[in-house]
C-alpha cells in the first residue's frame, strides 16, 4: 500500500515570536515508489545498466539519501510526500528526523483523518468511479505556535489543543488513469476541507477563546490557513484541477482571475468553496525600467499582473524560482507537465494577489505568497563534468520523477 506522509520538521531552537512577521514553509514531493520492492527481479539486471548512469530510475536505497538531504536544506516546516511504501514511510522518518506524530518546535498536531476518494470516503481502501486504483487524501490540524499569545505558554498541551487550529494540512494523490476520478476527487476535496473548516471553528468555540485573544471580537471565527499538497495527475487545463481552483484560471495568457464561470457571473450569492494556485498567487516585487521608472517583473508562463499587487523591489521575488514542470519522468522529454500543486484555500485566512496591497483593516492577519520555487531533481556541473568518487558521481543521479515545490506563506 502506498501512504501520503504529512511530516513536521524540527527546528534547533524556537523563534523568537514578536521580532518577525510569522513564515510558514512547506513543500510537497512524490517520491517515486520503490519499484524494485514490488518487482525484486528487476534488481540485478537494473542495477547493471543503470549504475552511474545520467538517465534512468535508480534504486530507492541510492536516491533516498540525497532525495532527504533536497528537503532538509529548505528547512520546510511541513512536507507532504505521495506514493510512500511502508518501508519507504520509515526510512523517511528516520532520515528527517522531524515529527510525523508528535509535537515540533513550531507546530503542534492536534488532530489526522484520512478520507478515501470514492463516493464512499469512510470506507478504507475504496476506489471510485474510473480510478485505476483506491486514493486517498490525509487531513492534518496544526496549532501555530509562533502565533500562540505569550499568555498562554503555561497551559497544558491539552488546553491549547483544545482551543484553536492554525492550519490544517491536506496531502492527496490523485489516480493517474481516471479522468472522471480527478473531477469528482476535486469536488469531493472540496467538500471535505469545508467540513474540516468548520470543526475546526466548532472546537475553538466550545473550548473558549483563551484570555489573551478575548480583545478580539472575531477571535473564535477567525479562519484556519487551509494548504493542500499533492501530485493531482491533473493539468491546468484539465477539468480535475478547474473545479478545485473555482475555474478563476482559465487561460494562462490572461492570468489569474481573468475569467469565472457563467453560474459564478449569474448569481450574487457568494461563490463556490475553492482554492487558490500559489504559483499564480506569489507577491512578486517592482522593478526599474531601463527608464529608472517602476516597472513590474513579468511571470514566464504567466500574466504580467497590474502593478498595484506588486510589492516594493526589496526583498520579494521578480518571479517564481526554478524550472516550470514539476513533472519529469527518469528520461529527457521535452512535454510540459506541471501536475504538483500548493493550493491554499479560498477563506478569510489567505490574501490572494489580487488583493496583497490592500490597506483595508479586513485584511489584518491574513496569509500571502512570498516565495515559490520548483526545485531541480538532476544536479550535473556545466558540461556534464563529474567528480571521480563514489559519492561524486551519485551526484548526477536523477532523485525522483517529479520534483520539490516549495512555498512561503508571510503573514501580515
Amino acid at each position: 500500500m502506498q501512504h501520503s506522509l504529512i511530516q513536521i520538521q524540527s527546528e534547533t531552537a524556537a523563534p523568537a515570536r514578536a521580532s518577525r512577521r510569522p513564515r510558514l514553509r512547506v513543500g510537497s514531493l512524490n517520491i517515486r515508489y520503490d519499484v524494485h520492492s514490488r518487482h525484486p527481479l528487476l534488481k540485478p539486471a537494473t542495477d547493471l545498466l543503470r549504475l552511474h548512469r545520467t538517465w534512468g530510475e535508480q534504486r530507492w536505497d541510492r536516491r533516498r539519501d540525497q532525495l532527504v538531504d533536497q528537503v532538509l536544506f529548505h528547512e520546510l516546516d511541513v512536507v507532504g510526500f505521495q506514493e510512500v511504501l511502508h518501508h519507504q514511510l520509515g526510512d523517511l522518518a528516520q532520515l528527517l528526523g522531524g515529527e510525523d506524530q508528535e509535537e515540533g518546535s513550531r507546530l503542534e498536531l492536534i488532530s489526522v483523518s484520512h478520507r478515501w476518494l470514492s463516493p464512499t470516503p469512510s470506507e478504507p481502501g475504496s476506489k471510485g468511479w474510473d480510478a485505476g486504483q483506491p486514493r486517498m487524501i490525509t487531513f492534518a490540524h496544526f496549532r501555530d505556535l509562533d502565533l500562540a499569545p505569550e499568555e498562554e505558554e503555561d497551559e497544558t498541551p491539552s488546553r491549547r489543543s483544545a482551543t484553536r487550529t492554525d492550519l490544517i494540512v491536506a496531502n492527496t494523490h490523485w489516480d493517474d488513469r481516471g479522468l472522471l476520478a480527478r473531477e469528482k476527487s476535486a469536488e469531493l476535496i472540496l467538500s471535505l476541507v469545508r467540513e474540516q473548516v468548520d470543526d475546526a471553528l466548532a472546537r475553538r468555540q466550545q473550548g473558549g477563546v483563551p484570555s489573551s485573544e478575548q480583545q478580539s471580537a472575531d477571535a473564535r471565527q477567525e479562519e484556519p490557513l487551509v494548504v493542500l499538497l499533492g501530485d493531482l495527475n491533473s493539468p491546468a487545463e484539465e477539468a480535475g484541477y478547474q473545479v478545485l481552483t473555482g475555474r478563476r484560471y482559465l487561460d494562462a495568457r490572461t492570468g489569474p482571475h481573468a475569467e469565472i464561470s457563467p453560474a459564478q457571473a449569474s448569481t450574487t450569492e457568494s461563490p463556490p468553496p475553492s482554492f487558490f494556485d500559489a504559483r499564480h498567487e506569489l507577491v512578486v516585487r517592482r522593478r526599474k525600467s531601463s527608464r529608472g521608472r517602476a516597472a513590474a517583473a513579468p511571470e514566464f508562463g504567466s500574466h504580467s499582473a497590474d502593478s498595484s499587487t506588486h510589492a516594493p523591489a526589496g526583498g520579494a521575488m521578480s518571479r517564481r524560482y526554478g524550472p516550470l514542470n514539476t513533472y519529469t519522468g527518469f528520461e529527457p522529454s521535452d512535454v510540459p507537465k506541471v501536475i504538483d500543486f500548493i493550493l491554499p484555500y479560498a477563506n478569510s485566512a489567505f490574501s490572494p494577489l489580487a488583493t496583497t496591497t490592500t490597506t483595508s483593516s479586513s485584511r489584518r492577519w491574513k496569509w500571502s505568497v512570498t516565495r515559490y520555487g520548483v526545485v531541480q531533481n538532476f544536479f550535473e556541473d556545466v558540461g556534464g563534468r563529474r567528480g571521480t568518487s563514489e559519492e561524486e558521481k551519485d551526484d548526477a543521479m536523477i532523485l525522483s520523477d517529479h520534483r520539490l515545490v516549495v512555498v512561503s506563506f508571510e503573514r501580515q
